[in-house]
């Protein structure tokens, strides 16, 4: 199990803060590589696995973030990138880039979805081109806001809504939604920028271009290996790219009408995620606590990757301006607090072929089986799953060896099927947990409105007399 890495940003002073504060001085203060620490709130030390100054240019996040996760994603795993922060503190900068300034790979202002794309395809070449064609990828990209609580498809805008429904083999997804096939970085971005145009934005006192909506981009990398004995390996892994709307006072925003309406959905669907998070801090130090992840459409949509099988990366923007020091403070509390969490990642992989070539693998599997329990021990401990797993060095095998090592990695990966089937079961388990519960709070709502119904007829019928003997 992994805990959820870290990255913390602190980005440029804005001249308007600079005017607001009258001072060029910092409210975070860099103690160490990775731990800082904000005097103005008497703070305690926060320590993150990597910490971004002022200066820090996007290809640096790329590296410490962006390239890590893409390698995760080609080995099979899922990888999630959150942008987390308040309004206004650079998430969509890090993840995006300079807004409607795209030029293609030479703009260093480019952020980390579109250096993604770059180091996703060029990976995808290469390994392609290492097996001569024996591995073959196919990568499909959806883009989806999450606004007022309601999930908006934006590639295409004529759909008014999409439904998020649950499935014991694919998990919590988005019913309907537009999946386009990409093949290369151009084509991905193209996507990208598309559903941007349409996602929810607007001014405040705090950000000209600030984002009213969760964004989620999701890459489904499919792989299939063509194996000697004709059977078909399949790894699918899922990156999900997510943009966070920020958190915002109303008092330092300007907020009203429509635009306070949606900075209250903001904050409520925020709220849930640092509820998700500290229930799940809770387990991983051995309490036992119930996750709520129904209470928010971004937390139940992204579960696995909170928790869950799942390679995850939080970047926390924040200002350095002294008129944030506390939300400043609040975004360092949260990501700390979610750096204890702890996934379960592994490789989603599966193996295919038709009946005939899995009872012949079967039958072979069984006979060397065999072999193996007659053969004499030589003294040494038989090899162990993560052994044969991580072994990278190359070396010539002989044919008996190279089916012994066959016979483990599908040994293993039957141990692996029957480890998911038990976490199927765990995750029914909490499914009628969670329906159970939300049974239950519904009846106290409807008791509640039933006694409220009964006072209001109360009220009414005294109302009905008293009018009665005035006449």
């Amino acid at each position: 199990m992994d805990n959820i890495q870290v990255f913390m940003r602190i980005r440029p002073l804005s001249e308007d803060e600079y005017r607001r504060d009258r001072t060029a001085e910092s409210a975070v203060r860099i103690l160490a590589d990775n731990m800082v620490s904000i005097p103005s709130q008497r703070s305690e030390n926060f320590t993150f696995d990597y910490v971004g100054d002022e200066n820090c240019p996007q290809h640096e996040v790329f590296e410490a973030v962006g390239r890590r996760a893409v390698d995760q994603c080609m080995q099979g795993y899922n990888g999630t990138i959150f942008a987390y922060g308040q309004t206004g503190s650079g998430k969509t900068f890090t993840m995006q880039g300079a807004r409607d300034e795209f030029t293609g790979p030479d703009d260093e202002l480019r952020g980390l979805i579109p250096r993604c794309f770059e180091c996703l395809f060029e990976r995808i070449a290469e390994e392609e081109a290492r097996t001569n064609g024996r591995v073959k990828y196919l990568c499909r990209a959806s883009y989806i806001e999450i606004y007022n609580e309601t999930i908006y498809d934006l590639l295409d805008p004529l759909t008014r809504t999409c439904a998020m429904r649950e499935d014991i083999k694919r998990g919590v997804f988005i019913d309907n939604v537009t999946e386009e096939t990409v093949q290369d970085p151009n084509e991905a971005y193209d996507v990208f920028v598309r559903g941007t145009t349409n996602r929810h934005v607007s001014a405040t006192s705090m950000n000209r271009e600030s984002s009213r909506s969760h964004s989620v981009l999701m890459l489904v990398i499919q792989s299939l290996t063509q194996m000697d004995s004709g059977l078909t390996e399949i790894r699918e892994s899922r990156f999900n790219l997510v943009d966070l709307a920020g958190s915002e006072r109303q008092k330092l925003a300007n907020t009203s009408g429509l635009r306070l309406k949606e900075a209250a959905n903001i904050n409520k669907s925020l709220s849930t995620l640092g509820n998700v998070i500290n229930s799940l801090v809770d387990i991983s130090n051995g309490k036992s606590r119930h996750v709520n992840y129904r209470d928010s459409k971004l937390t139940f949509l992204l579960r696995d990757s909170l928790g869950g099988n799942s390679v995850t990366f939080i970047i926390a923007n924040v200002s350095p301006a002294m008129c944030n020091d506390i939300e400043t403070a609040s975004t360092l509390r949260f990501a700390q607090r979610a750096k204890m969490i702890r996934n379960k990642a592994v490789v989603n992989q599966d193996m295919q072929g038709n009946v005939a070539q899995l009872q012949a693998e079967i039958q072979k599997l069984k006979s060397q089986i065999a072999q193996l329990k007659h053969t004499p021990s030589d003294g040494r401990s038989p090899p162990t799953a993560d052994s044969v797993m991580s072994n990278d060095t190359i070396k010539p095998e002989s044919p008996s060896a190279k089916e012994h090592r066959t016979t483990q990695f599908l040994l293993i990966l039957a141990m692996r099927k029957l480890r998911e089937s038990e976490r199927q079961k765990s995750r029914y388990a909490e499914i009628i947990f969670e329906l159970k519960d939300s049974i239950d709070r519904r009846k106290r709502q409807l008791q509640q409105q039933k006694l409220v119904h009964k006072l209001k007829s109360a009220e009414i019928a005294a109302l009905r007399r008293n009018a009665s003997i005035g006449y």
